[in-house]
């Protein structure tokens, strides 16, 4: 059917398949349906109690690095005057709430971080810890990139936009009529999920935004990583590693994709306390580009091979790196 955002399409599967479509805009549109039994697919070789930072996103408070205002005006600078106008948003002082105090953390730059590690190959440092020195040079790494989740130059206005308490939930509001803006459930059902799905399909972790707030309070926003899903029906489950749960293998985020008219109604499942605040809306964070991270721990044989082939290998011995080929060989003269 068309409609203000072109031409949309409502496509369903049964419980126990999953239903992907591309193409369909424009005139004399050629629609393409892929239909898939339901299954886990995951990135190889990324776990999060493996491939994460061993400590949590709580960091001291005199750390210096930047302050939510700095970064709500550059942002604001992206979203434009009309649109800034349109959903109440106005300049802050810059020097207005330092990102890392402990109610803010630098979510955005341990997501990036870790997929800087798994890109190059390696593990983050084992520290169970964050770095408390200005001067330690994870620490500056994890500050810059920081920064560099917000993707100022790009579609970082979102986090603003998306944050607004007039910006809609659903597929009605006065934000719309004026072609303004599509509701943070269509967002995250039409426009985002199937980005994030592609992502993993492709074998590539995919960092995402969790707007938490709807009266622009965008210190509780927060940045997580997705690295598998499942979807059966209309019901899609997605593991991310959640930097403020180190270790957790086991959490997931779900939520159904049928309808957009209302707010999408995200579930936190797995380790998850209790209390977690309300997902407005998910999204995929543009403009992450691998940098290379410092120090970082080898992966073992086993590792290696698991990425590689995405199977497990019960006989691989954990405790053969890559930079000991003699054990390695000796190891293959074994089996």
């Amino acid at each position: 059917m068309e409609s203000q955002y072109g031409n949309t399409f409502h496509v369903w599967a049964p419980p126990g398949f999953e239903a992907a479509y591309n193409g369909g805009q424009g005139h004399h549109a050629r629609l393409r349906i892929r239909l898939r039994e339901t299954s886990r697919r995951q990135v190889r070789g990324f776990t999060p109690s493996v491939n994460g930072f061993q400590f949590s996103n709580s960091w001291s408070p005199g750390l210096p690095a930047m302050a939510v205002g700095f970064l709500w005006n550059r942002l604001l600078d992206t979203l434009g005057g009309e649109t800034a106008g349109a959903l109440g948003i106005a300049r802050v002082d810059d020097g207005w709430l330092p990102i890392t105090q402990a109610s803010a953390g630098m979510c955005g730059g341990m997501t990036f971080a870790a997929m800087d590690y798994f890109a190059a190959g390696k593990l983050p440092p084992a520290e169970t810890t964050s770095p408390a020195s200005e001067a330690d040079p994870l620490f500056q790494f994890i500050r810059d990139r920081l920064l560099d989740s917000f993707d100022i130059s790009g579609s970082g206005h979102r986090w603003l936009g998306y944050s607004s308490p007039h910006y809609p939930n659903g597929d009605e509001g006065f934000v719309q009529v004026a072609g303004l803006a599509r509701g943070r459930a269509w967002v995250t059902c039409r426009d985002e999920w199937p980005r994030i799905r592609d992502d993993i399909d492709a074998g590539r972790l995919s960092p995402l935004g969790l707007i938490q707030t709807d009266s622009l309070d965008i210190g509780q926003n927060h940045q997580v990583l997705a690295y598998a899903y499942q979807q059966s029906g209309q019901v899609v489950q997605l593991w991310v590693y959640d930097n403020n749960y180190p270790g957790m293998d086991d959490l997931y985020l779900q939520f159904d994709i049928t309808d957009t008219t209302g707010g999408v109604d995200v579930t936190r499942f797995g380790s998850y306390r209790p209390g977690e605040p309300r997902i407005f809306c998910i999204f995929r964070s543009d403009g992450y580009n691998p940098h290379t991270p410092p120090g970082g721990r080898q992966l073992s044989v086993r590792q290696v091979m698991e990425r590689v082939t995405g199977r497990r290998f019960g006989r691989l011995p954990d405790d053969v790196g890559l930079p000991r080929p003699a054990s390695l060989r000796g190891w293959l003269g074994s089996v």
